[in-house]
């Protein structure tokens, strides 16, 4: 089994049981190799090692009751799908450490049985995720049918995703395409790194929007594809980490002593999917889906333009 993929490799060993099971067990949290918590699909195992499973897939391992303190904005909504604007500080689905109070939950109060059940019983209507401390608009499948038709989309790269950020210093050239592969870091398996000959292709389309002296800048990002932790991870290589996130932070930048305290604390990453554009599946329109800044987010840009010269692009 040398540099075999540990979800194929235990797919083919154990019957009765599918490779996206595998997916959701190593995912969660229920796979080991050599006595370490695997949580990345891709991890390649080498000769010798050892794995131990789990295999308990009983759903009361997760909380999966409706929660109706789950807060977010609903911006559209038919017997298909819905779109909302989930806040950040909500993880999107139950997993290893969120195994309760999440948008899921939230969504199956307001729905009820009527979301999709996809391809994991423990993410019912959910065809992509954002990061919890990440805010912005997702589409929800509520049918089967329709969860796949909106799958079809992401995975031919139809569906158009834009984000805007705000980060360290001024990135040069001003606009430009990152293609990169994308894979669970070595060192910290929480992380997500560059990879030259391994992990998952990675197109992210950056424009600058506006520049605070040199010190920051606001971003709009588009995704081209859909990796974990995509953009953060791309800008962090570039030198010019999100503000406010301290997992990718890679070095010390500078700001203005007034307002250092401010922005080097700020509480999560200066992300937000503020666009979505969709092909709707059952009447074949355009779907055009935009917000503004979340309320946090949009004092970050105030105290930064009060702080500084700046220059827009947009």
């Amino acid at each position: 089994m040398d540099s075999i993929r540990i979800d194929k490799f235990l797919a083919s060993k154990i019957e009765g049981i599918s490779r996206s099971k595998i997916q959701s067990l190593i995912t969660i949290g229920r796979v080991f190799v050599n006595g370490r918590l695997i949580i990345d699909s891709n991890h390649r195992l080498k000769i010798k090692d050892e794995i131990s499973i789990n295999l308990d897939l009983q759903p009361n391992k997760f909380d999966l009751s409706p929660n109706a303190n789950i807060g977010f904005h609903i911006l559209y909504e038919d017997e298909d799908l819905l779109v909302i604007n989930k806040p950040a500080g909500i993880v999107v689905h139950p997993g290893a450490g969120n195994r309760s109070n999440t948008l899921v939950n939230g969504l199956l109060f307001h729905c009820g049985n009527s979301l999709s059940v996809g391809t994991d019983e423990f993410r019912p209507g959910i065809v992509h995720r954002i990061d919890k401390n990440t805010s912005g608009i997702l589409v929800v499948a509520k049918n089967d049918w329709a969860h796949q038709e909106l799958a079809k989309q992401f995975s031919t790269h139809l569906i158009i995703r834009k984000y805007i950020c705000f980060c360290y210093a001024v990135l040069f050239p001003l606009n430009d395409k990152v293609e990169t592969f994308i894979a669970r870091d070595r060192r910290n398996r929480l992380k997500m790194s560059i990879s030259k000959d391994c992990g998952k292709n990675a197109i992210t389309i950056y424009k600058t929007v506006k520049t605070f002296s040199t010190f920051a800048s606001k971003v709009e990002c588009e995704l081209k594809t859909g990796r974990t932790h995509q953009i953060r991870v791309h800008l962090s290589h570039m030198g010019h980490s999100l503000i406010g996130d301290s997992l990718y932070k890679s070095k010390n930048y500078y700001i203005p002593e007034k307002i250092a305290d401010y922005i080097h604390v700020f509480p999560r990453q200066a992300l937000h999917a503020y666009f979505l554009d969709f092909i709707h599946p059952r009447f074949q329109q355009a779907m055009h889906f935009e917000t503004k800044l979340p309320d946090d987010l949009q004092e970050l840009e105030n105290i930064l333009s009060e702080n500084a010269e700046t220059q827009k692009f947009r």
